[in-house]
């Protein structure tokens, strides 16, 4: 799950997320075809997540990008090493099946991103998607 600071974006959740997943896995993504689950959250949240309320004013956007890739550009991305080394990022692309990644991590911002995957798939809130084209 790709993450990174706004820096020079101006508070463009949605560009940072597509500039991170470039960085750090090397696909290229189009912002409009991010779905952002967090603004799906009740407008009393701000339509963010805080990592750890109380403790420090963080607040992360999580979005979802659906796409199709071949099984051989998957099995390149495996082990694929990435980051940008001028910022001390030395990052390895790990794949786990997505019916195992809640046990596979301890990450909460991924644990979060799946239940709000997960509960906006249930109640009907995501657009369709085309998995012929």
């Amino acid at each position: 799950m790709p993450a990174g600071m706004l820096d020079e974006d101006n508070g463009d959740f949605g560009g940072t997320a597509v500039r991170e997943v470039e960085e750090e896995t090397g696909i290229k993504l189009n912002v409009r075809d991010m779905i952002d689950l967090t603004a799906l959250l009740d407008p009393s949240t701000g339509g963010r997540v805080f990592p750890s309320p109380g403790g420090c004013d963080e607040e992360i956007s999580l979005f979802l990008y659906r796409g199709k890739m071949s099984k051989e550009e998957i099995k390149i991305l495996h082990g694929k090493e990435t980051g940008l080394r001028d910022h001390g990022e030395l990052i390895k692309v790990h794949l786990v099946p997505y019916d195992r990644l809640w046990c596979a991590t301890a990450d909460a911002k991924t644990l979060s991103a799946i239940a709000l995957y997960e509960m906006a798939k249930r109640e009907g809130l995501l657009p369709a998607f085309d998995m012929t084209s």
